[in-house]
């Protein structure tokens, strides 16, 4: 059956969504665009969970640009538009992103495909059907609907006007009328008259909605440079021009020749020259204090960016809010409910950008039929200062390895809203940056030495900062079980259970030598191990678990692991044995919060 798809060019309050389904059918793909800044987030608020109708904050016009939008003090929706009808102490101008529209269709659509057009954007539809004559756009339309605004439009359309009247004179232009519904009709919005007295908020706030708002992607790379070239490709392929911070940690595949190549004054780089790398850690936060734009998108060098991934990502985006675009990876990794495995190439040479970008067009369906769900993972975007207010990255967990989980709990402990675009895609190489990196040992699927001990280091560091292993629900939002002031009283103690029980508490009392731990371990971890190891004395802790060396076993380490879930779930103030382990809960204060500062 054909699939047919609606363009809705003035979407107002939601009335041809609703025509244009009863007249097509549910299954109709639409598109809808509107630029008065209220109606068009709340339409997209109200179907957001719609995965056949797209709405854009956009005029649509015959340019790029932003232009001026003339909306009344005494309401929102009383035919709004780009040429002035109110006198000017009466009218709100605000600056809003035009797309074009012919250029727009002829990038996401072909002439097989079945479209309908509706126009109904107060007089400039004059100039835009004037430029898809011109261009050849009005050869793509199958059916066109709309209104005319002629007396709205001014002296200099008088040319655009007649030839469009002309194009006309053979083709039927369907008048469309969309009926006037009440706000408590389903599939419609509704709104307040909110400029009075509140411009400066309203105009500030709406501005967050902006799907050509530039970003600032930031790439940390190190030897990926067949990768590198792929994902700076596709992110000049997106229609606005992002800037893109690249960060090379000491690369010796030729990285700096090929940035130093680029006559792009949107690229901007950073050289660590060796011989030691930074590290993701420090490159991503030294990258986003070099941004110049107010959000930021941590990107990476193994990813490819598919059409209108920034749109898709920025219709969601406001301040203390982070947005994850979703991956499709071949199959490296196992299949996960927040990801899509699709095997469009392991390696570069085998990669096809055109083929990824048809099946998005014509086969990808979102998992869960949502198009967003709560979760975070990279790519993720969000707002400079929001990153910046936390601290950034905590160097703990330099180089690289759990510094993202160990982010994402402080972004949810800060009440960020964490949310996953399911229509904002990349296609993710996986892992090249460290643990798949040909040039450390590793490679597609394999591990590298470099990896494993980092990533075995960072998860110890994790666990001492958290007191718990990285926890999350199925999507990827994170779980933080609270952070207990945890001692372990270690009787009849070893340089094993010393090594297995140290980090899983605040400190820990043994009766053994500890020196040589010590002097081993504290090459791996920020934290003064001196002050977590001492001898056997009067724990001060809290909450204090009693072990006898001799009698632990699996069970009481499977005990040891989870043991902030079981404190909290327990909720009581004693004394109690959990199978060889000795419990004494004397207060039960929560430090989790403490952490989300650097």
């Amino acid at each position: 059956m054909e699939k047919k798809i609606f363009i809705d060019c003035g979407a107002h309050k939601g009335q041809s969504i609703i025509k244009a389904r009863k007249k097509y059918g549910d299954d109709i793909i639409i598109y809808a665009f509107e630029a008065v800044p209220y109606l068009a987030y709340s339409l997209q608020e109200y179907y957001k969970y719609d995965a056949n109708i797209n709405v854009f904050w956009n005029i649509v016009g015959d340019k790029e640009e932003n232009v001026d939008f003339h909306i009344p003090l005494n309401g929102v929706s009383n035919g709004n538009s780009i040429y002035p009808r109110w006198h000017s102490d009466n009218t709100y101008i605000q600056k809003i992103p035009s797309i074009d529209l012919s250029n727009w269709i002829r990038k996401n659509f072909n002439k097989d495909d079945y479209l309908i057009l509706k126009l109904d954007i107060e007089g400039a539809e004059y100039s835009t059907l004037s430029k898809m004559i011109d261009d050849g756009t009005v050869d793509y339309i199958n059916e066109f609907h709309g209104e005319w605004h002629e007396k709205k439009i001014s002296n200099i359309d008088v040319d655009h006007k007649n030839k469009v009247n002309s194009f006309f004179k053979n083709r039927r232009f369907h008048i469309w009328e969309a009926e006037w519904l009440d706000e408590s009709n389903p599939g419609m919005i509704s709104f307040p008259e909110y400029l009075n007295n509140k411009k400066s908020k309203i105009s500030n706030e709406w501005a967050l909605v902006n799907p050509f708002q530039k970003i600032t992607f930031i790439i940390p790379t190190r030897n990926n440079l067949e990768f590198l070239k792929l994902a700076y490709d596709s992110i000049r392929r997106l229609d606005t021009n992002h800037e893109i911070l690249i960060l090379n940690d000491y690369s010796i595949d030729g990285t700096k020749e090929w940035i130093d190549s680029k006559d792009d004054k949107n690229l901007i780089a950073y050289h660590n020259e060796g011989p030691e790398r930074i590290g993701i850690v420090g490159m991503f936060d030294k990258g986003i204090s070099m941004a110049n734009t107010d959000v930021i998108l941590a990107f990476h060098s193994d990813m490819v960016a598919s059409p209108n991934l920034d749109k898709n990502i920025l219709k969601y985006l406001k301040r203390g809010s982070v947005v994850s675009a979703t991956r499709v990876e071949p199959p490296l990794h196992p299949d996960g409910p927040e990801k899509i495995i699709k095997n469009f190439g392991i390696e570069v040479d085998e990669f096809s950008y055109d083929d990824f970008c048809k099946w998005i067009r014509t086969d990808y369906i979102p998992k869960h039929d949502l198009k967003i769900t709560e979760g975070i993972f990279a790519p993720w975007c969000m707002y400079k200062e929001d990153f910046l207010s936390i601290g950034g990255h905590d160097n703990l967990f330099s180089p690289q390895s759990k510094e993202d989980s160990d982010l994402f709990n402080r972004f949810l402990l800060n009440g960020y809203e964490v949310i996953q675009s399911w229509d904002a895609l990349v296609y993710h190489f996986t892992s090249r940056g460290s643990r798949f990196n040909k040039y450390v040992g590793g490679d597609a699927g394999k591990n590298s030495n470099e990896w494993l001990t980092q990533n075995q280091r960072s998860t110890r560091n994790f666990i001492r900062k958290w007191g718990h292993f990285v926890k999350h629900t199925p999507l990827m939002k994170p779980i933080v079980p609270p952070k207990y002031n945890i001692g372990i009283v270690l009787e009849n103690s070893n340089y094993q259970l010393l090594s297995i029980l140290e980090p899983w508490c605040d400190r820990i009392y043994v009766d053994s030598d500890f020196e040589s731990y010590i002097q081993r371990e504290q090459k791996a971890t920020s934290y003064d191990l001196t002050k977590r190891i001492t001898s056997i004395q009067t724990p001060t802790e809290e909450i204090v678990i009693h072990i006898n060396g001799n009698s632990f076993n699996n069970n009481d380490y499977n005990v040891i692991q989870n043991i902030s879930d079981i404190i909290n779930d327990s909720g009581a103030i004693g004394q109690f044995e959990l199978g060889n382990l000795k419990l004494d809960i004397r207060e039960m204060n929560e430090y989790q919060n403490t952490l989300i500062y650097v």
